[in-house]
């Protein structure tokens, strides 16, 4: 077949078409789908099909890379659930597509492949200020939980592109020569490290903190020289005894536990009404027991009076209402009677609303107020068993059942379409205390792919990851390595090539790095 067009308008569509894949991943999925539908006309279009399929059949990183969804056919044999199954082999159908075209296509200029880059940052510039204008309230979008300021994507894949982009603007910064443009890059970079603060991204930072901490390990065992070696090693052991203890205070705040002599607790309120005591709860809030001094007589007359939420229905982020009044009123030391109802300012009857149940989340930097909250939540874990409605201790009940199931078909799994049926016949199983509605799938890739495949699937798809790095040489690639760093550290907390956008992203920046362009160009 010959080319429809001048190879020459070919390139540009090529080109076009990468530049919106790139605008639509932090900014619409849309885009997604449509970018990916002008490569694949395009690249019929171009002609010469027979050759580049015989040159993707050679090319083995890129069968390697589009083998996963190879996997997801080979487990639509044994499915039983064929209606789920087409439907994830059509999301994963990217797996292939990018990677045929990109590997490929002819090879873009050094220019145009830092452009599509460049744009790329653009993008996410303007999704991270589309967010930070909702956080501020300048939309009528009423925003309960600040991740859900991420309208377009979910917010860990939304974290994810904002590392990729701060690597991505650190390598323009080392690269360029002036120093309004390196000040440019400066600026960019403190931007994106501001947003994950703002948008509270415990992910993002977590990895991007990750990907340093390797970076810097690399630095100090290449360097030759020693003194730099013995500044690499100080600053590497300075910031992990910085984080560690940055999150030992944080700990010891949620550790201490008021005295309290029970035999002398007041049995009535000072209006003459019964207070209820937990006395084997250990359960508080800022040091202070949760369950005692509760009379829940006088809380629902108070709120009642002060909230048009009921008592007994959910706050704003699907939690029971006086499950967050009692903590924030043991957050303050209150009672949890009428006259603790009556220091509470209106102010704080809404943040309860809203759902935060611990007076210092109003207080706290966003990102310390998280982690007090995570650690929080696995505190309660540990004391009660109780996951439901903390999105880091239901991961715990997801992984824990992945493993079960893994151990009933640890060879080749259950199969591409039947993972949710596996998952919601453990829970039931094992009484699993996760609410019905709270009852999801693994949230992390590797045991996502050993659910459905086995351990064989799991073991080719950890050699998917691996193996195209070590054949094109891409050890010591910068921009390669920091993003295949971000993408392995991520699976392990997300199974983020079961949506659109995480299999966009991991699928287009992998083949982009890889195939787009010719290393020696780019190195020049």
């Amino acid at each position: 077949m010959k080319s429809a067009l001048p190879q020459k308008i070919h390139t540009y569509i090529y080109i076009f078409a990468l530049i919106v894949l790139v605008v639509g991943l932090p900014l619409s999925k849309f885009l997604m789908s449509v970018s990916q539908i002008i490569l694949a006309c395009n690249w019929f279009l171009e002609g010469n099909v027979k050759n580049k399929i015989s040159s993707f059949s050679k090319n083995k990183p890129a069968l390697i890379l589009s083998s996963v969804l190879l996997l997801h056919f080979l487990g639509f044999l044994y499915t039983t659930d064929f209606a789920y199954a087409l439907k994830d082999i059509r999301i994963k159908s990217p797996l292939f597509i990018i990677p045929i075209i990109i590997s490929t296509s002819q090879p873009l200029s050094k220019k145009n492949y830092l452009l599509i880059l460049k744009l790329f940052l653009v993008a996410i510039v303007l999704a991270t200020i589309i967010s930070t204008f909702i956080l501020l309230g300048f939309t009528y979008r009423q925003i309960v939980d600040i991740r859900n300021s991420s309208i377009f994507i979910s917010h860990i894949i939304f974290g994810l592109l904002v590392d990729v982009a701060v690597f991505i603007s650190t390598y323009f910064l080392y690269n360029s020569e002036n120093k309004l443009t390196k000040n440019l890059w400066i600026i960019l970079i403190g931007w994106l490290l501001f947003f994950l603060f703002l948008m509270e991204s415990i992910t993002g930072f977590s990895i991007l903190f990750f990907v340093l901490i390797i970076l810097l390990i690399y630095f100090v065992f290449k360097s030759p020289n020693k003194i730099l070696k013995i500044i690499g090693i100080l600053i590497l052991l300075s910031s992990i005894g910085f984080v560690y203890f940055y999150v030992a205070s944080i700990q010891n705040e949620i550790n201490k536990k008021e005295v309290i002599d029970f035999s002398k607790l007041p049995s009535k309120t000072p209006y003459g009404h019964r207070y209820e005591n937990e006395l084997n709860s250990t359960l508080t809030e800022n040091g202070h027991l949760v369950w005692v001094n509760v009379c829940w007589e006088e809380l629902e007359c108070s709120w009642t009076k002060r909230s048009t939420i009921p008592l007994a229905g959910n706050d704003l982020k699907g939690n029971l209402v006086r499950y967050t009044l009692v903590r924030f009123l043991a957050s303050k030391g209150l009672r949890k009677d009428a006259d603790g109802m009556s220091k509470l300012s209106d102010l704080e009857i809404k943040s309860i609303e809203r759902g935060v149940p611990n007076v210092l989340y109003q207080k706290m930097s966003g990102l310390r107020g998280r982690i007090h909250e995570i650690l929080w939540e696995i505190d309660l874990y540990k004391k009660t068993g109780d996951p439901n409605g903390h999105s880091i201790t239901q991961r715990f009940e997801y992984w824990k059942t992945a493993m079960q199931i893994i151990k009933k078909n640890p060879l080749i799994g259950v199969g591409t379409g039947d993972i949710q049926h596996a998952f919601d016949d453990e829970y039931e199983k094992t009484n699993s205390l996760l609410s019905k509605d709270l009852r999801f799938r693994s949230h992390n890739q590797f045991l996502s792919i050993a659910v459905s495949f086995g351990l064989i699937g799991l073991i080719w798809f950890m050699f998917s990851l691996i193996y195209p790095m070590i054949k094109l040489n891409m050890t010591f690639d910068y921009l390669y390595i920091t993003f295949l760093i971000i993408t392995i550290v991520s699976f392990f907390t997300e199974d983020a090539l079961e949506t659109q956008a995480g299999i966009t992203f991991y699928v287009f920046f992998n083949s982009f790095f890889l195939f787009a362009h010719k290393k020696d160009d780019l190195e020049n």
